[in-house]
């Protein structure tokens, strides 16, 4: 039975009696329910009142008033949870702690009985009482005062939650100014490299700031602070050498904004070495702290970075940044320009719109999505990326990436694919800028068996198997059917090199085609079984490592092996509207009664009561159109995690995806620089990458000297790690690193010498 509805904001609140009797209450945002709790049950009322507050649905004074509490009690509430606990909101420390029944004379008579008759039973102390006072006495009244004493001695004093609260609020505030000040003097005082260090640096001009913003980060620097993404700053290595500012410099200039285009891709670029898993989760990070690694006083607002990354991508300048990267990669030698490698990847999109569906070889299904074709060299380091909706065929994406590549000073280069790009007029029009490897198709097995065993003369080993070689020049033309179907009066022909590997565990063959003259045989074989290897690796290692599926533009979880369930909103919602309705039909009721008596009698304040529920009707009325509506948006199943929203993916979209990816490749590419620098200070290969990634994403102490931010990582428990993480830190100041941005401060490494002031690995040294 409903009992009433209301609105506070944009919360709907419906308060219903079950069939148990029992009061429930139900809170819905956005038409959508978020709770659900019973009115007498004080435990679920402060449950909810701490959920609504911390996912921001409402403030405190709200969940006071949907809860049935005090905005104070709500906040001690909050605070009590943060402090003690959630099992600490529950405990009830009110009452009293003594037989207060028995007070005054009653108290008195008993305890002069005691003393009276000292080896007398309880009961009979109880008996003489009762008979005495003309009041029921019981037994265990006599026992709790004859004990009241003893007890209170062998009770140890136990802290009130209050008292706790205060304790935790004074240690807390004594903790955050002593630790940091003890942990600075370790590292920057008695450190004799790191003291050496500072007093040379300290002897440099001292930074001219340029705003308010500039001095008080310098300000801050100079005092030094404890930075929980101190090892990100190590990647300003890999930014400065491929001239961050540079690339970006192709993003136009607003004065009048605080953050510009190269401060917001350098946040993601960070954000996403830290394993950030999207914009959203920025709110979730300490925004003064991940500002220094992009060399300024604070990081912007995930709201900033939004309205900031939608400009830029109106801009649609993600192609020529992407092509000031790849040249710069190749200028490097990051890249070895040998072969190219072309794969896609598909990236499944989970908007509310439709668009063109792709097919998911991972889910086996057709689905909306786009492709991301990356273009990588034989090592698997990625060049440059192509993201496209799935309605784009493959074979323009690989004649688009030849054309790149010649751009890029690679007059004739070689591109591997599978057998997606197979076409025999694609393969003729493609030999014209490109040569190619890819797999053969429409090659029979009775035509591979009958090339003879002695046509296989070179050998090769790859991974664990091991191939014979053997090599024929064949014509392939296409059939009448594809000429005539895509518009051409003669079939086309080209003449290509076979190559053909015969697993020598297994005896079968497959077969290559290539328009390469120049290669032997042994390096067309490896180029295209490389294809298995890191060509497809660094798409399984991006989607490990990174969100590559994440788009900017949406909050994207991965569904993966997720059952899918009855839409439990669909339910509640329909719920909500029954109420409206039969609300609506009351307040109807009332309106004609009110008429009738209207027309007997006039009466203004009957008039004013008519028109008052004739709004409310029109407000429940909006509120059913809004329920329906969401409604029909919300699907009958969804995944037990979450239903994902979305936009339908137009091209600024997609531009949003692409700067975003651009940051990921650029990420991956940092992060394969450091290691190549790393290998050679780690034995133990299979480690080196983990172990890296622990120190990067180390935090540690910064203070600033002269024009130079001196950095010392956390203490390492590991030896081996340490050492290895010292000899990295050695190798990386002799580079002379400078940060990208606007302060271009020099950076100096180091690891702390010292465990954590007031750590197990501290006492044990002292």
């Amino acid at each position: 039975m409903v009992i009433n509805s209301k609105r506070i904001g944009q919360l709907r609140i419906f308060t219903e009696r079950n069939r148990f009797g029992r009061i429930i209450t139900s809170v819905y945002v956005d038409y959508i329910p978020v709770a659900l709790f019973e009115q007498d049950n004080i435990n679920e009322r402060k449950l909810v009142a701490i959920e609504l507050v911390e996912r921001g649905h409402c403030n405190q004074t709200v969940a006071g008033k949907i809860c049935e509490f005090h905005r104070n009690t709500v906040f001690k509430i909050l605070r009590t949870k943060r402090i003690l606990g959630i099992e600490a909101v529950f405990e009830d420390n009110r009452g009293p702690k003594e037989p207060y029944k028995y007070i005054g004379n009653v108290r008195s008579h008993i305890k002069k009985l005691l003393r009276k008759y000292p080896d007398q039973k309880d009961q009979e102390i109880a008996d003489q009482a009762a008979g005495y006072l003309k009041i029921d006495i019981s037994r265990s009244a006599v026992a709790r005062v004859r004990t009241e004493k003893e007890d209170k001695k062998s009770l140890k004093y136990q802290p009130t939650k209050a008292e706790l609260i205060a304790i935790a609020q004074v240690a807390d505030a004594v903790d955050r100014r002593n630790f940091d000040d003890r942990q600075m003097e370790f590292n920057f005082t008695v450190d004799t490299e790191v003291k050496q260090k500072s007093e040379a640096c300290s002897k440099e001009a001292p930074l001219k700031p340029e705003g308010n913003s500039e001095e008080r980060l310098i300000d801050r620097l100079q005092a030094g602070e404890r930075c929980n993404f101190a090892g990100q700053l190590i990647h300003h290595l890999f930014l400065e050498e491929i001239g961050f500012d540079g690339i970006t410099s192709a993003l136009p200039l607003n004065s009048r904004n605080i953050y510009q285009g190269s401060d917001i891709l350098a946040l993601l670029f960070h954000s996403i070495n830290l394993d950030i898993p999207s914009v959203e989760a920025l709110k979730l990070v300490n925004a003064g702290e991940l500002g220094v690694v992009i060399g300024m006083n604070r990081a912007p607002e995930k709201e900033t970075l939004r309205d900031h990354l939608a400009a830029m991508a109106k801009q649609y300048l993600c192609g020529n940044l992407t092509d000031r990267f790849a040249q710069v990669l190749l200028k490097r030698n990051f890249i070895d320009p040998e072969v190219f490698f072309i794969d896609g990847q598909f990236l499944p999109y989970y908007g509310l719109n439709v668009i063109a569906k792709g097919y998911f070889t991972v889910r086996r299904l057709a689905m909306r999505g786009n492709e991301l074709h990356a273009i990588t060299d034989l090592q698997g380091r990625p060049l440059f990326f192509i993201t496209e909706s799935n309605e784009i065929d493959f074979r323009p994406i690989i004649s688009r990436s030849a054309l790149k590549l010649r751009e890029y000073g690679i007059d004739r280069p070689i591109l591997v694919f599978d057998r997606g790009g197979y076409g025999i007029h694609f393969f003729k029009e493609l030999d014209q800028i490109a040569e190619f490897v890819t797999w053969a198709k429409y090659v029979g097995e009775k035509s591979l068996a009958g090339i003879p065993d002695s046509a296989f003369t070179v050998g090769i080993r790859f991974t664990d198997h091991k191939y014979l070689v053997a090599e024929q020049i064949r014509t392939v033309k296409e059939s009448v059917q594809t000429a005539k179907r895509e518009g051409r009066p003669e079939p086309t022909s080209i003449e290509l090199r076979m190559v053909v590997l015969e697993n020598i565990e297994t005896g079968k063959r497959i077969a290559i085609y290539t328009n390469n003259e120049e290669k032997p045989l042994s390096d067309i074989a490896y180029y295209m079984l490389n294809r298995w290897g890191d060509s497809e690796n660094i798409f399984k290692e991006m989607m490990s490592r990174f969100n590559l599926n994440y788009h900017p533009g949406y909050d994207i979880k991965e569904l993966e092996n997720q059952p899918l369930i009855e839409n439990p909103d669909i339910a509640l919602i329909k719920k909500a509207i029954r109420i409206l309705k039969k609300e609506i039909e009351e307040l109807e009721k009332e309106i004609i009664l009110a008429q009738v008596k209207e027309e007997k009698r006039s009466d203004k304040r009957r008039r004013a009561k008519i028109s008052t529920m004739k709004d409310s009707i029109t407000e429940k009325n909006e509120d059913i159109a809004g329920f329906a509506d969401k409604l029909s948006q919300l699907p009958i199943k969804i995944s037990i995690i979450d239903l994902l929203k979305g936009r339908s993916m137009s091209r600024c979209d997609l531009e949003k995806k692409k700067l975003y990816d651009l940051m990921q490749f650029m990420a991956y590419n940092s992060r394969e620089r450091l290691v190549e620098i790393f290998r050679g200070c780690y034995s133990d290969h299979r480690d080196v990458k983990p172990v890296l990634d622990m120190i990067t994403r180390s935090a540690g102490y910064i203070r600033l000297f002269g024009q130079t931010l001196i950095v010392v990582l956390d203490w390492i428990e590991n030896k081996k790690h340490r050492k290895a993480a010292i000899q990295f830190c050695r190798l990386l100041n002799q580079k002379g690193i400078k940060m990208a941005g606007r302060l271009k401060l020099k950076l100096a490494f180091f690891v702390s010498k010292y465990p954590l002031h007031g750590s197990s690995a501290m006492h044990n040294l002292t």
